[in-house]
């Protein structure tokens, strides 16, 4: 048998290629199971814990009830220490929340308390060198619902002077006489801390009082006429000094007194809305499909 017609077979080039595209497409898949395979143990290692179960969260410095949370099972290392576990939940019933909590989240410690909160908290923060005056407030004159708690705002006072005068100077005058009437700046800058209804209810805390309800029923509200109307001010409240509490003591006795408030800048202020962004967007919403009517 002649063999030196038989041509040698030596692996080439191409058959290489297809042997390590092999070879590395059994290595993924080897991985992948051992990966699949240990996540699969980590699912069934978990640990019971607390979370938010109610549509829309749980609102701020609200009470909190058996039916907002429920059990959750959670991969044992995705669980850290500030976390509240399901045994725990008769410690979590009837405890008051920090602040807005959304809803699916797991709850922490940190976010629950045992003090009921306290109703115009502002309030004690006030100092003891300080005082809250009470001013009359036209919101048809001085920027309709655009001014909220926080905002800053100037107060000019225009006064009858001595021998009477035009009762209808304008106020915008610069501080000196126009006829007999007299116009000066009473605050140059003082911040709103709140502002009262037509019932002289705080108007910061029918805001909180809605978003302690559930999403359904908080829509439901925002859009009745009887919000409307609870959050139109008739009175604000201002924090000031002893001196500036009377220098308006003195201006208010005037005859022919008025008062024009303007409103300045946010950049500077912690206006309500930037606190309550949810509800700011849920009020421009209801106005705009209102206007659209």
């Amino acid at each position: 048998m002649d063999l030196s017609s038989v041509k040698s077979v030596s692996p080439n080039r191409k058959f290489m290629k297809k042997a390590i595209a092999l070879l590395f497409s059994i290595l993924v898949i080897v991985i992948s199971f051992i990966i699949l395979n240990n996540s699969n143990k980590a699912a069934k290692n978990t640990v019971k814990v607390l979370r938010v179960n109610q549509s829309g969260g749980l609102p701020a410095y609200g009470v909190i009830t058996e039916k907002q949370i429920e059990k959750y099972d959670l991969i044992k290392k995705e669980y850290t220490d500030d976390m509240i576990l399901a045994k725990d939940l008769p410690e979590v019933i009837e405890k008051y929340t920090k602040y807005y909590i959304r809803d699916k989240s797991i709850l922490y410690k940190d976010q629950i308390s045992t003090e009921k909160p306290q109703r115009n908290d502002w309030l004690y923060k006030v100092e003891d060198d300080r005082e809250v005056l009470t001013l009359p407030y036209n919101f048809l004159e001085a920027g309709g619902d655009i001014l909220m708690p926080g905002d800053r705002v100037r107060i000019r006072v225009s006064y009858e002077a001595e021998g009477g005068g035009d009762p209808y100077a304008n106020p915008n005058a610069a501080a000196s006489s126009s006829g007999k009437m007299k116009t000066e700046i009473l605050f140059d800058s003082i911040v709103v801390k709140d502002m009262l209804n037509a019932n002289s209810h705080s108007i910061y805390e029918v805001y909180q009082e809605v978003l302690k309800l559930g999403e359904d029923e908080r829509d439901k509200v925002m859009k009745s006429t009887e919000f409307l109307k609870n959050i139109q001010p008739r009175a604000l409240m201002l924090e000031g000094s002893k001196e500036e509490i009377t220098k308006f003591a003195s201006y208010n006795n005037k005859e022919g007194k008025k008062f024009l408030i303007t409103i300045l800048s946010r950049n500077e202020s912690n206006p309500v809305v930037d606190q309550l962004p949810t509800l700011q967007r849920e009020v421009e919403s209801w106005a705009e499909k209102d206007s659209s009517k």
